[in-house]
Formats: C-alpha cells, sequence, structure tokens
C-alpha cells in the first residue's frame, strides 16, 4: 500500500468488477475509497447465487486464462497460488451426440484433427481463420477493442462463407458467437469472432473454487463497499465531484476528490449530465445491449458429459447459445455427485418471452436443453432463472468506430471518469481493464 493518494476521498458507483477493479487500484494508491452499489448483491456479472450446497455463476461461467487483468487483481487481492489455470474442454454438439475436444495446449491440435465434427476439407479451411486471426492480433486490445475498426468492415457470418465454408460457418463460428454474445452471426462483427478465438481461446482456463464471485468478495473486503445504495446524480466541478444516492430510504450528497462511474452503459447518459456530447451521442444511440435469459438446474445425478463449456450451433437448436457444466470446472459447486449446469438463450428469444412468468419460461427452456442432454428433466432438484438486460455490448458491422471515437473523446484531466465494458471488449476482463484505467487516469488527474 502507497500513501500517494494522501487519503483523498473518492467514490466508485458500481460494484461490478469494472467498479471493484478501479476502487482496489484507487485504495492501493493510498485513497479514502467508497463503492456504491444499488443492488443488494456484488459482483454484477460476476455474482453467484448460493442455495442448499449449490452455487449458479449468474451470468459469467468461465474465466480464460487470457484474462491479463484478471489475473493480476486475483494475485494482488488473493495472493499468488489462488487458482490454477487447466484444460478446458469443449463439447460440441452434432449428429446426436456431443463431441468434447480439448481446448488448449497440444492435445487440442490432435482432437482438431482426430474430431469428426468437421470435414477433411473444412479443417484444411481452418487454416485459413489462424492466418487470419494472425493478422488481426495486434489490433485485438482489452486496452481499446476500437484499434480494430478497420477490419470491421463485415458480419462473422459473411466472412465465414467468404473465407471459410459453411460447416465452418454453423460448427465453429456460429457457436463461437452465439456462446459469448448471444446472438447468431449474421448480426456480430467479424471484429467479435476474430477477438473471441484470439483473446478467449487457448489460454486454458482459470480455475476457482466456490463461486466466480470469489474474486469481487476478496476485494469488497479491503474496500468500503455498501450495498442498496442507488446513485441518482454525479455531477463534476472543478476540483472534484459530487454524488447523490438514496440507501434506507434518505437522500445523501457527498463530495469527493473524483468519482469512477462504472455502472452499465444504459444507465451512464441519466445519471452524469456532464457526460459530453460525442459520447453520449454514441452510447445513446450507436450501442446496443443484449439481453439474454438464464437457467440455471441443480441436480441430483451428473449429465453424462465431461464437458465444461457447450456452445450449441444454431441447426442443433436455434435460440439456445451455450451450456455451462459447472461441476466440471469447480468442484465446490455442487454437493458431491450431484450437478449444476446453466443455458443462455439468444437476444431475439429472451425479448420475444419478455412477459412470461418464470415457470413457464422454464417449461420451455428445459426440453431444449434436452435436446443437448438427453434426460435433463428427471434431475433437476431446483431451477432459477436469471434475466439479464443489460447483458453485453451487441456489436454489428461499422460499430467498433465508434468505440475507438467514444475513447478518444476520453479526458484524462476530468474528476470523473467512466468504466464499462462498453469502452473495450465487451466480457469480465474487459470491464477490469476498463476499471483500472479509469483508476490511473483518475489518480493522475487527482494527484496530477
Amino acid at each position: 500500500m502507497t500513501s500517494q493518494g494522501a487519503g483523498e476521498r473518492t467514490i466508485v458507483v458500481g460494484a461490478g468488477i469494472a467498479g471493484l477493479a478501479a476502487a482496489f487500484r484507487l485504495r492501493q494508491s493510498g485513497f479514502d475509497v467508497t463503492v456504491l452499489e444499488e443492488s443488494p448483491v456484488i459482483g454484477g456479472r460476476m455474482s453467484c447465487l448460493r442455495r442448499e450446497g449449490w452455487t449458479f455463476n449468474r451470468a459469467a461461467g468461465i474465466l480464460p486464462g487470457s484474462y491479463q487483468s484478471i489475473k493480476g487483481l486475483i494475485t494482488d487481492v488473493c495472493g499468488s497460488g489462488a487458482v490454477e489455470t487447466i484444460q478446458p474442454r469443449i463439447g460440441v454438439p452434432r449428429g446426436g451426440r456431443v463431441h468434447v475436444l480439448r481446448g488448449s495446449g497440444p492435445g487440442s491440435v490432435l482432437d482438431g484433427i482426430r474430431t469428426d465434427v468437421l470435414s477433411p476439407r473444412s479443417k484444411l479451411l481452418m487454416g485459413r481463420l489462424a492466418l487470419d486471426a494472425a493478422r488481426m492480433a495486434g489490433s485485438l486490445s482489452f486496452a481499446n477493442l476500437g484499434l480494430a475498426q478497420r477490419f470491421d468492415t463485415e458480419s462473422a457470418a459473411d466472412y465465414a462463407e467468404r473465407r471459410l465454408n459453411s460447416e465452418i460457418r454453423e460448427f465453429v463460428v456460429e457457436p463461437l458467437v452465439r456462446g459469448l454474445f448471444a446472438s447468431n452471426a449474421d448480426r456480430v462483427s467479424v471484429v467479435d469472432l476474430f477477438f473471441s478465438a484470439v483473446r478467449f481461446m487457448g489460454g486454458g482456463l482459470i480455475r476457482f473454487s466456490g463461486g466466480i464471485d470469489f474474486l469481487c468478495r476478496a476485494i469488497a473486503e479491503q474496500v468500503d463497499v455498501r450495498t442498496g445504495a442507488g446513485v441518482v446524480a454525479v455531477e463534476r466541478g472543478e476540483r472534484g465531484a459530487t454524488v447523490t444516492w438514496v440507501q434506507d430510504g434518505a437522500e445523501r450528497t457527498e463530495t469527493a476528490a473524483g468519482v469512477v462511474i462504472a455502472v452499465p452503459g444504459t444507465r451512464v447518459s441519466a445519471l452524469y449530465p456532464g457526460l459530453g456530447p460525442v459520447q453520449r451521442k454514441i452510447l445513446d444511440e450507436e450501442f446496443e445491449f443484449s439481453t439474454a435469459y438464464a437457467a440455471h438446474f441443480a441436480l441430483d445425478e451428473r449429465p453424462d458429459c465431461d464437458g465444461m463449456v457447450v456452445p450449441v450451433p444454431r441447426v442443433e437448436h436455434p435460440d439456445l447459445c451455450v451450456i455451462t457444466l459447472g461441476h466440471n470446472m469447480d468442484p465446490a459447486a455442487a454437493p458431491p455427485g450431484k450437478g449444476v449446469i446453466a443455458g443462455f438463450w439468444r437476444h431475439e428469444w429472451s425479448l420475444e418471452h419478455t412477459g412470461l412468468p418464470d415457470d413457464e419460461l422454464l417449461a420451455l427452456m428445459v426440453p431444449a436443453v434436452e435436446t443437448v442432454l438427453p434426460g435433463l428433466g428427471d434431475r433437476i432438484r431446483f431451477a432459477h432463472l436469471e434475466r439479464w438486460y443489460p447483458s453485453v455490448l451487441r456489436s454489428y458491422p461499422g460499430m467498433y468506430r465508434y468505440v475507438a471515437e467514444f475513447v478518444e473523446h476520453i479526458d484524462p484531466t476530468h474528476r470523473v471518469q467512466l468504466a464499462g465494458d462498453y469502452l473495450t471488449a465487451s466480457s469480465t476482463n474487459g470491464s477490469s481493464v476498463a476499471g483500472e484505467a479509469a483508476a490511473a487516469r483518475l489518480r493522475q488527474a487527482v494527484l496530477g
């Protein structure tokens, strides 16, 4: 811990990983930090629900080994050796069964050669994907994915049809895109396809125990976090900022040396009147955020599948995007011999079924999951439904020029800084990177 900040008062709005990363780095620099979170729980999309010995990762379910910001935080907050990197097992449904492939290391190449998920011709064409990914890799930055705007000229589906073939589109491109962004490849920018292939795949998985919120909880033990504190306004001044929030029915206003706003992009404009016109226009008119419904199931018996993540091709099911098998990643996620899985649904399907109550939605979701994991319905002890909006930034061809423009209009001298995955790659690591960057800018703005 340094004394650089000399106890200067700072406030972070939002206790997702972006806000908590910012808060931790500010505290490391000697600032007096308070985090205000409207929800009764912390973590946002890295939060968990615990019930009867089962742990549900409510949104994010995996942490790729390529997540350097997250890994750095884990080391600094929890200590070295707190987690390990393991080889992922990726399931690909085709032909009535789930083909499980190793997702990193030398074995992954061998599995790719041997698998009958793809034809021999498609396996050869996959070399084009690798070459194109290598060409684009230098622009695929967690710090600013807007650097890849010159490649952002087509959808992932159009790229696949142009450079690869329909089989690769259906059993590689679609599952990868749907599994991460809850949208079909004809909607998503090709930049997201390559970012997923380069930055998410190939580096193993970070194995954690007891829920993906472990890092958020560890940070909250070191930083003053107040839940149930709904911020209604942030006003920037010449030498600081004023924050107004409501907690337990009482309104309170406090002035701080600086503020980090780490709330979903959909809320920034209303919360922060001082947001510049260019950034406001981009947030309100050019950025779209997906809706994703997630069904979580506590199982009395584990499915006969040792995959950790099963991205679902649209030809196997048009609306179910991905299944995670939490017990195969985290042995503590379920009681011994029991299972825990989650399914995530496509944006359009989620919107179409918004008005249905949870029990009716779950009645539709169980048969969908059974198309991939037969017999699931007979094993369910209980289920839980999550409705996420906003979920992730919903890209489209040409969107990343707006990301670049938004980042260009960040003023590092302002006492109010923004953090969120709309500033870069929409992911937990993108959020963490944005939080750390906001803390660094605010530190410089306050200390000079």
